[in-house]
């Protein structure tokens, strides 16, 4: 058994001015007036365009294998396009406020309940409040958030106003939605309607045919092509007669 004495004597206190050993049980740190400051630079030489290549026979390094050299030269080549200013990175996600969808589609339905109940000069002006809002987004927003509520609005516009007997801002609104949706049949069904309102039947049908090459599948296009073309042949029975 051990007396306090020995048990002192194993495991003595450190003296006053012996060195701490440091947190890890390492060495104990160096005093900054001890420390050795080297000058650091980078240097401006930039990255050579050439890849790291070998002749076909030569011995490779020692530690060195094709697939290392495969994987340096991926690196290297990296690193170029990086550093190339002419390269084109593609832009960042663009966001999209909600609060500004939100407003133009309850313009929009408000818009479709007012149509719907017959009141067309508030149906058009809902229609345009939505446009307008769509129109609106900064440019840092995707556009094709703007192009397809636009179009939604103008077409649901042309609508109105074909109902309301304003034929000419009826085609304007049709005309803006195949600008910015051409592929979409509904700008040319909304054409071709308020040609027909104007009794401009031939060209009426070229609008609906045009719209049936994006989609030949479309039923109200291909009714309305042969609706229109028994208007046509009503209106040529009809000058036959006349004269």
């Amino acid at each position: 058994m051990q007396t306090p004495a020995q048990h002192q004597h194993q495991h003595p206190h450190p003296h006053p001015h012996q060195p701490m050993a440091g947190p890890s049980g390492g060495p104990p740190p160096v005093p900054d007036s001890e420390l050795t400051l080297l000058p650091l630079s980078l240097d401006p030489t930039p990255l050579s365009p050439t890849p790291v290549k070998f002749t076909v026979g030569e011995t490779l390094p020692s530690g060195f294998a094709s697939a290392d050299l495969d994987q340096v030269n991926e690196l290297a080549r990296i690193l170029l396009t990086a550093s190339n200013p002419n390269v084109v990175f593609p832009p960042p996600p663009q966001p999209v406020v909600n609060e500004r969808s939100k407003k133009i589609a309850s313009a929009k339905e408000a818009g479709n309940v007012a149509f719907k109940k017959g009141q067309w000069q508030d149906a058009i002006k809902l229609y345009t409040m939505s446009a307008d809002i769509a129109a609106s987004r900064p440019v840092f927003e995707a556009n094709v958030y703007a192009r397809d509520e636009l179009a939604l609005a103008l077409a649901n516009r042309s609508a109105a106003y074909t109902s309301a007997g304003e034929y000419v801002n009826a085609l304007v609104d049709a005309e803006a939605v195949i600008q910015l949706k051409r592929p979409w049949i509904k700008g040319h069904f909304r054409k071709g309607k308020a040609l027909v309102a104007m009794s401009r039947f031939e060209e009426a049908r070229e609008a609906f045919l045009l719209g049936l090459q994006f989609d030949p599948t479309a039923e109200e296009l291909q009714n309305a092509v042969n609706e229109v073309e028994e208007q046509i042949r009503h209106r040529t029975r009809q000058s036959v007669s006349e004269a």
